[in-house]
């Protein structure tokens, strides 16, 4: 179940408007007029993309008057961050163990 729960968080951030969408409510709550203003895109498209957001559990809506502010929901993010540090250390053929951070610099080499 928890991998269910990964991916439909995956599925939300491999798209680049959901991932820009998330970067603006990093700092504050918006409406969805607010959020559409720097896209190229119709509002009925902006829901859809929020509605995945919420599904995936990324974002939170909450109603005042007839405005809907929706933020964003660290949590989910966080319990990827957790899964994805089993991966920090690599064993290689040899056995060694290297971290993430030697494999890069070893490539900017």
């Amino acid at each position: 179940m928890r991998h269910d729960r990964h991916d439909g968080i995956f599925r939300a951030v491999a798209d680049p408007t959901r991932r820009s969408i998330l970067e603006r409510l990093q700092q504050r709550e918006l409406t969805v007029l607010e959020l559409c203003e720097p896209f190229q895109i119709t509002q009925p498209s902006l829901s859809k993309h929020l509605a995945v957001l919420r599904r995936s559990g990324l974002i939170v809506a909450r109603r005042s008057g007839r405005h809907r502010y929706y933020r964003l929901d660290p949590k989910p993010l966080e319990q990827i961050a957790t899964w994805a540090a089993q991966f920090r250390d690599v064993r290689d053929r040899s056995g060694h163990v290297w971290r993430l951070s030697q494999i890069n610099q070893r490539k900017d080499t």
